[in-house]
């Protein structure tokens, strides 16, 4: 029984032996983590900084003990320096560019924090250098940080591993061969412009964006538009309620529509999708669609002049030059789709907007009425405003004269009339000046130039088209108006 008990002990002891052999050599590399070739275990070298199971290129260094960030890859070289006048850091060569925070922040945890995945050798071979691709002559991306005590350190990056998780990298002063993680791609590897904020405009408060002045839109160098705000003194003398207003200069003076202030609105806070070169130089001009400059925006706020050159649309983009910033930006063609509008989208396209207790008199001119009505204004009184006509003596039913001056205000251009059309005096079928208590004289002619158009002047000056309705309700209801008959200012004459 004891000697069976003994050949038993000794085959379980074989069998223990043969599995834990088979163990060892089979399976334990089956289950363990794949490594790059050559990689083995080693101790932390002087300079390392070992943390459990996990080794630090060096100290953890951390924002405010930063002085600058150097970095240097395949699409150059940039860095960022601690300005302590600003208590922040300014990216070199171009102090007033805002950088996108979360990207620096990456940036400065990439870089104060090199924690090696793994280790592949303490002593570099001169073929693992060429192999790894951190040779001088290969052209290694690599980042310096320098402390504010003046100590520095720099990381040379090779090749990416061939798994995709990670890339060789070598720190100075030692020869060993690290693997640093696959986030190196998103932040040291990156492009110096996915870290910039693609801003196109400055310290405008979205709250303020009417103080955005004088802007003006140019195409191939000729002036398009361009708009100005009152002054103060002309806005009294406008006799306005508003307290700011904004009209074109050019071509002509027109109030402007609610387009506008959207612009305005736009252009006061506007991030563009990315920033796709740094410097408006010849070559980043002429690459974008710059250099002829299919579009120019100008515009000024609190003394800053702004001046944005934008390309013609490329697959749904416009590709726009800052000069403040002295970069291109990349925008969506949605968002600046106003550079393709017309004169009728930037302007008001009713053209007599003046409140009726600014208003002297109004004259009316056709062959089939004239008239001059004089407005009397009571504010204290009842009734507080009373009307006489030159030849139809007073207006007795005020609330019907009040729904002829609607119809005086529904007038309203459609669209440019052709620019080859003459017309005469003969063609003109109605004006109507309106005179203020101020003494400002506005005079609106319509001149008939097809069965179903006029041209629409202002003092003399015109451009756009009317429908040949709007004379014809105006003259009909400032006839009913003098015969007491009933105005709709609605109805369609």
């Amino acid at each position: 029984m004891i000697k069976r008990q003994r050949i038993l002990i000794i085959v379980f002891i074989a069998v223990f032996a043969a599995l834990l052999i088979a163990y060892f050599t089979f399976l334990r590399p089956l289950l363990a983590e794949p490594a790059e070739t050559g990689a083995e275990t080693v101790d932390a070298a002087p300079g390392e900084v070992p943390v459990g199971d996990t080794i630090y290129l060096f100290e953890q260094i951390e924002r405010a003990d930063m002085q600058k960030i150097e970095v240097h890859n395949s699409y150059g070289t940039y860095s960022f320096s601690y300005d302590p006048e600003r208590d922040d850091f300014t990216l070199d060569g171009y102090p007033n560019l805002a950088f996108n925070p979360i990207q620096f922040s990456s940036l400065v945890v990439s870089t104060g924090t090199t924690l090696a995945i793994s280790k592949i050798t303490d002593n570099a071979t001169d073929d693992q250098l060429r192999e790894y691709g951190l040779r001088d002559e290969d052209d290694p991306a690599y980042y310096t940080l320098t402390k504010r005590d003046g100590t520095s350190h720099t990381v040379t990056i090779g090749k990416k591993i061939i798994s995709g998780g990670g890339f060789y990298a070598m720190c100075d002063g030692r020869s060993a061969i690290y693997i640093l993680g696959a986030s190196l791609e998103e932040t040291i590897l990156a492009r110096i412009e996915d870290m910039i904020s693609p801003l196109l405009t400055a310290g405008v408060s979205e709250t303020e964006y009417y103080s955005i002045l004088n802007m003006a839109i140019y195409h191939y160098g000729e002036k398009f538009v361009s708009f100005r705000s009152l002054s103060q003194q002309e806005l009294a003398e406008s006799e306005s309620n508003a307290m700011v207003k904004i009209v074109t200069d050019y071509p002509a003076e027109y109030s402007t529509s609610y387009y506008h202030d959207n612009v305005l609105q736009l252009l006061s806070t506007y991030q563009g999708d990315s920033i796709v070169a740094l410097g408006l130089t010849e070559e980043n001009l002429e690459k974008y669609g710059l250099a002829d400059e299919p579009y120019v925006i100008t515009y000024e706020y609190q003394g800053i002049k702004f001046r944005l050159v934008a390309s013609e649309p490329v697959d749904g983009w416009y590709y726009v030059g800052t000069s403040i910033f002295d970069y291109i930006v990349k925008v969506s063609e949605e968002d600046f789709s106003f550079l393709k509008w017309d004169l009728t989208q930037w302007i008001e396209s009713r053209v007599f907007m003046r409140g009726i207790q600014f208003v002297n008199n109004i004259k009316i001119e056709s062959e089939q009425c004239s008239e001059v009505f004089r407005l009397y204004h009571h504010p204290n009184d009842d009734p507080n405003l009373i009307v006489i006509g030159d030849n139809c003596g007073e207006i007795t039913d005020i609330p019907n004269f009040r729904n002829f001056y609607k119809t005086l205000l529904l007038t309203q251009i459609m669209d440019y009339a052709p620019e080859d059309i003459e017309v005469t005096e003969d063609d003109c079928i109605l004006k109507f000046t309106v005179t203020t208590n101020g003494g400002n004289v506005t005079e609106y002619g319509f001149y008939r130039y097809s069965t179903r158009r006029c041209l629409l002047t202002i003092n003399g000056e015109g451009q756009f088209y009317v429908l040949i309705d709007t004379p014809e309700k105006i003259i009909s209801d400032a006839i009913k108006v003098i015969n007491g008959i009933e105005v709709d200012s609605g109805a369609k004459n």
